[in-house]
């Protein structure tokens, strides 16, 4: 080939170069065929968010127990500050004093490990006579010293709906519901402190007078008593004999 040939071929061949953009120096590489090397992006590191302190969490304290004994359950007999040694003692004296008669008492059935039941009676006459049931007392131990007291007596045919066992009543005159049945239809509803013999109030009235009681209402006037007191609310049917207590109902409650 001739100079000037050659010179025509290289022209040529840099116009191809340069209106083809460089495509053919991307095709062609070093003389072993290695393509040339392509930079490779850096990855930027990602800041993480330093972690947020919990609060302090305050440490639950548990109160402190006490050794505040628990108050006494209200009873209607004795006062509190009496103590008898038996469920027999409490129930004779109960009868004897609150009622006015003999007690003639059924044996103790002991209900749980500090409280029991003793029914009281009339005695009729003659030995072979079975005694007439007047009403079951409830006993129970109470106290620091565990005595036994009186917290009720329940009879079907002499009983107090209105107030409710150990309700709190305000100082003044009460309206007292129940019922009743007594020789007669005569029902007689009496009020006193627990434990005394004093009567704050007390009202004839009448129920029924044959085998079912029936329905009184009385008031009953306890203005004389104080804020905490436990008041004796007991009613029974009236009664030809001295010695007969009637069939009789009593539940405790507290003044306001």
């Amino acid at each position: 080939m001739s100079s000037r040939m050659r010179s025509k071929w290289a022209a040529a061949a840099v116009a191809a170069v340069l209106m083809t953009g460089g495509a053919f120096l991307a095709g062609c590489g070093d003389d072993d065929g290695a393509a040339a090397p392509t930079a490779t992006p850096v990855a930027q590191p990602t800041s993480t968010p330093a972690p947020t302190a919990s609060p302090a969490q305050t440490p639950t304290v548990s109160p402190t127990p006490t050794d505040t004994p628990a108050p006494i359950q209200p009873a209607i007999w004795p006062a509190s500050n009496v103590v008898f040694a038996s469920p027999e003692e409490a129930a004779t004296d109960f009868v004897e004093q609150a009622l006015h008669v003999p007690a003639v008492l059924g044996p103790f059935q002991q209900g749980d490990s500090r409280s029991g039941e003793i029914e009281v009676f009339l005695q009729t006459e003659g030995s072979s006579t079975t005694p007439l049931a007047r009403s079951l007392l409830l006993l129970r131990q109470l106290g620091p010293d565990d005595g036994w007291f009186v917290i009720g007596a329940a009879n079907d045919n002499a009983s107090i709906s209105t107030p409710a066992t150990l309700d709190e009543v305000p100082v003044g005159v009460v309206t007292v519901e129940g019922l009743g049945r007594g020789f007669e239809a005569t029902v007689i509803v009496e009020a006193f402190i627990a434990g005394q013999t004093t009567l704050l109030d007390q009202v004839v009235t009448f129920g029924g007078s044959y085998e079912t009681p029936e329905p009184f209402t009385v008031e009953i006037d306890l203005s004389s008593t104080s804020p905490g007191d436990v008041v004796v609310l007991l009613v029974r049917g009236g009664v030809g004999l001295e010695t007969d207590p009637g069939d009789f109902g009593a539940i405790p409650v507290v003044m306001t």
